[in-house]
This record gives C-alpha cells, sequence and structure tokens, in this order.
C-alpha cells in the first residue's frame, strides 16, 4: 500500500489573528477588513412601515391621520401573483404616506410613517 504524502500548509507567522470568547472558550479567527470595515450597526425605525417584498399598490385602506390599531389592514400589495395583506404592526396615528394605489415598490421602500 502507497503511503500518502501530507500535505504541509505554510502559514505566516506574522499573521493576526482575533479572538472570540463564547460561554467561557476562546475561538481564533481571521477578521477580513472588509467585516472590520463595514457600516455599523443602525438601530429599526418602529415608527416605520418598510416594504416586505417587491410588487405593485393595488389598494391603499388608510389616509393621513387616521388612528390603527396592530393588526388594522393598511393596504394591498400585489405580489409574486398573490395580493398581500399589509397590516399594521403598532397602535398609532398615520403621519405620512409615502406611496399611492398603483404605485410599484421595491424591497425594504418607506411605505407608511406612524406618530
Amino acid at each position: 500500500m502507497a503511503k500518502r504524502k501530507k500535505k504541509i500548509k505554510k502559514v505566516n507567522a506574522e499573521e493576526k489573528f482575533d479572538a472570540f470568547y463564547i460561554e467561557n472558550s476562546v475561538y481564533y479567527t481571521r477578521i477580513p477588513d472588509s467585516y472590520k470595515n463595514r457600516e455599523s450597526y443602525k438601530p429599526l425605525n418602529t415608527k416605520a412601515l418598510l416594504a416586505f417584498i417587491p410588487g405593485t399598490i393595488r389598494e391603499m385602506q388608510v389616509k393621513v391621520g387616521d388612528a390603527v390599531i396592530r393588526g388594522n389592514r393598511l393596504m394591498i400589495l400585489d405580489a409574486m401573483k398573490m395580493n398581500n395583506e399589509v397590516k399594521s404592526f403598532i397602535d398609532g396615528k398615520v403621519k405620512a404616506i409615502h406611496v399611492k394605489d398603483g404605485d410599484m415598490v421595491r424591497k425594504n421602500q418607506l411605505l407608511i410613517e406612524f406618530e
């Protein structure tokens, strides 16, 4: 039986590793510069409704100034050959509407702002 030669990987001794501590264990890894230089996290705006999927606004069912409660239907969004009900996720008052019937929207586009 022939012996297999082990492949030896050369490692740069000056390479720096970052340490992570998870549940009393330490893990060493390289973190790419693209990750280190990424844009910092921004918390979500809880007073804004964003489109969860690209599509077309079929029917707006609220107007500026309307009071809504969690679960109220705000509009119908036609996407992927389906009519999707867009419902309110908070209790509040409609401050601004950024779309109208027939508008095509992209994912994460601002639709409605609440007070």
